[in-house]
């Protein structure tokens, strides 16, 4: 089944991503409304997942321009494709809004992974009456709910694209696939394989079956494709209703294993820079200086972190962030509102700087090298960076960490000569550490962002305390990021990349203001 995932926030739609991935869902992902409404007008979806508040297009537009447009277009679109609304407005008008403009059901953030990926498994159901929840050839069996397959009541093994091949056929028993079709409905634009490839896995799966007794069940029909045999497709069982969403997780769903702190680690940085927008709201206001564009941005970022922070299992952060959207909706805070919101976002800082858990560093290893690899070939050319730390050899080691990724790589011991190393290196990054002698890198941050040529620099801390209140410090003064030591490889890549590219999309986007 193809889904059209739409959602802006990048850790949300990554986690949903995985888990509906995981469910044998072919999912693509936008960003953004308008380049999902290019999607959805150039590809057939069984289900688009859309967030309501959404940058270019927002969710309600983009419903009431869907289902307008596949009245009257021309165009080859399924006017039965559901739409599941998320939003972290729990305001009954907005939900009214979202069902009005066309959407199918709707859900608040945070929601549960398990009712989520119920509400789809329903919603699918509706829009077709052969997506039941279970599938049958003869005494084969398919229970996409459990993502199990079974023969003679035998529960048995299937890789992921084998068991989507076996699902496409079971629900589609009177349809021909040609090779083009497979490859439409089970591959991703960028991962399109060659027919050879296709026909690859139907002889595996082929063989798959006939190993445990299921033979003769799909015909070549040749020239045109593939299709289930008629003469022993069973019918499917009766779909059933809205009983089958959970009220309670269950500790057997075969998503619940779908690890939620790998993301919080990956992404955590990113809603810190976030809480860093509330953060220089409430500075602002604490001296009247807070302008109304400020306020209305920190307003959005709380909005956000309200309705994502739950799903990292962080309730209270939630709650928290929903407090700071109200009280900065409000015009003209009095002293204990002030101080209340100030109180508040302090202790948000807290509850999301430090990781909800940790994992063993060869998983973590393993997973930011993957995904750092897969990112190196995105960085501009010979980025370069300048280390300061009066430890020669952490920056050496630091250096040989850095310079095989392609990096050019400034040392700099004695942090008295930043500023003419500042001006002779022009570093696209600055790392700085935070205990050397005759400064403080905090300090010495702070100078920096103050300083008008060097001011938006990207600036790394690192570190061998990773107390609360000094983390806390770091991002209060303008750090970027934050490193403890001992300084682990894959985690400092990952993190310097991710720096560099937030900057380059910063550069891109005053580039078109300008």
């Amino acid at each position: 089944m193809r889904v059209l995932l739409i959602e802006d926030d990048e850790a949300i739609a990554e986690l949903l991503r995985q888990s509906l991935t995981a469910q044998h869902y072919l999912v693509e992902v936008a960003a953004d409304g308008q380049t999902g409404w290019d999607l959805a007008e150039t590809f057939e979806y069984d289900l688009i997942l859309l967030d309501l508040m959404l940058p270019k297009l927002d969710g309600i537009s983009f419903c009431q321009r869907l289902r307008h447009e596949r009245r009257s277009s021309l165009k080859p679109f399924n006017l039965n494709t559901p739409i599941l609304l998320m939003t972290a407005k729990g305001a009954s008008s907005s939900r009214v809004a979202g069902l009005d403009a066309g959407a199918d059901d709707y859900i608040v953030k945070p929601f549960n992974l398990d009712e989520l990926l119920a509400r789809v498994r329903a919603l699918l159901r509706r829009g077709n009456v052969e997506r039941s929840p279970c599938l049958e050839w003869g005494q084969l069996q398919l229970d996409p709910s459990a993502c199990q397959a079974s023969y003679k009541s035998q529960p048995f093994h299937l890789s992921s694209k084998e068991y989507s091949l076996l699902e496409l056929f079971l629900r589609h028993p009177q349809r021909i696939f040609s090779h083009g079709t497979l490859i439409e409905h089970l591959w991703m634009l960028e991962d399109t394989p060659t027919e050879n490839a296709v026909r690859a896995q139907i002889k595996g799966l082929r063989k798959r079956l006939k190993e445990i007794g299921v033979e003769d069940w799909l015909e070549t029909v040749y020239g045109l494709g593939y299709r289930l045999k008629a003469a022993q497709v069973a019918n499917a069982a009766a779909a059933v209703g809205e009983a089958d969403i959970p009220q309670q997780p269950t500790s057997l769903s075969p998503y619940s294993s779908i690890p939620t702190n790998p993301f919080w680690e990956q992404y955590r940085a990113q809603y810190s820079d976030r809480l860093s927008v509330i953060e220089r709201a409430v500075s602002a206001l604490q001296t009247n200086s807070l302008s109304e564009e400020l306020r209305q941005q920190a307003q959005r970022e709380a909005h956000t972190l309200k309705g994502s922070l739950g799903l990292f299992d962080l309730d209270d952060a939630s709650e928290m962030s929903g407090q700071i959207e109200q009280l900065l909706k409000t015009d003209l805070l009095n002293q204990p509102e002030q101080a209340n919101l100030l109180e508040l976002t302090s202790k948000l800082r807290q509850a999301i700087q430090p990781f909800p858990q940790t994992q063993s560093p060869s998983t973590t290893e393993k997973e930011c090298s993957s995904s750092t690899s897969l990112k190196k070939l995105a960085l501009p050319q010979r980025s370069q960076l300048l280390i300061v730390d009066d430890d020669t050899q952490l920056l050496a080691f630091v250096q040989s960490m850095l310079q095989p990724w392609g990096f050019q790589v400034a040392l700099l011991s004695d942090p008295q000569q930043i500023w003419s190393s500042l001006e002779a290196v022009k570093p696209d990054l600055l790392m700085l550490d935070i205990e050397m002698p005759g400064t403080n890198g905090i300090e010495l941050c702070q100078k920096i962002r103050n300083n008008l040529r060097f001011g938006d620099l990207p600036i790394l801390m690192i570190s061998a305390s990773n107390d609360d209140e000094t983390i806390q410090q770091v991002f209060m003064v303008g750090a970027d990021d934050y490193v403890s030591k001992p300084i682990r490889a894959a985690e400092l890549v990952a993190r310097v990349i991710r720096r560099l590219e937030h900057a380059m999309v910063l550069k891109k986007l005053r580039g078109l203001e300008n």
